[in-house]
């Protein structure tokens, strides 16, 4: 929450230098000009990702209403406060729809690929108390 009430002034800029080959340039440039709503769709992706992955390790299955809640709305809502805030808290930052929206299809696309990828990829917690032997 910290970087995302910061002064405008404070966040740093991009610069591409002449590192990127001629034939990227368009889609760099196209990048440079997007930059913080890529890092909106990230910031939420991620979140919802870490959402989804905690909540799967203690056994709540992707279909339940529990899921898309903390998987999807909970970032939503989240999002939606953080540009209400900006609107009206501070000076020098502006609430964004097209920022909501970001966050709002990070958070989507967060939730589908911790369906895919997360019952792939991690195991649950054992549930039930220890094994005696």
């Amino acid at each position: 929450m910290n970087m995302c009430m910061m002064p405008s002034t404070s966040v740093p800029s991009i610069t591409l230098g002449g590192w990127v080959p001629d034939f990227l340039r368009p889609l760099a440039d196209f990048i440079k000009a997007n930059i913080d709503k890529f890092a909106h769709f990230t910031f939420f992706f991620v979140l919802s990702f870490a959402l989804c992955h905690d909540f799967w390790v203690q056994r709540v299955d992707f279909s339940t209403a529990k899921m898309k809640i903390w998987g999807i709305v909970v970032p939503m809502l989240y999002g939606g406060l953080i540009e209400i805030m900006q609107a009206t808290l501070t000076t020098t930052r502006s609430g964004d729809i097209e920022d909501f929206f970001s966050d709002t299809l990070g958070a989507i696309c967060g939730f589908f690929f911790a369906k895919k990828f997360v019952p792939k990829w991690f195991e649950r917690e054992n549930v039930g108390g220890a094994r005696c032997n």
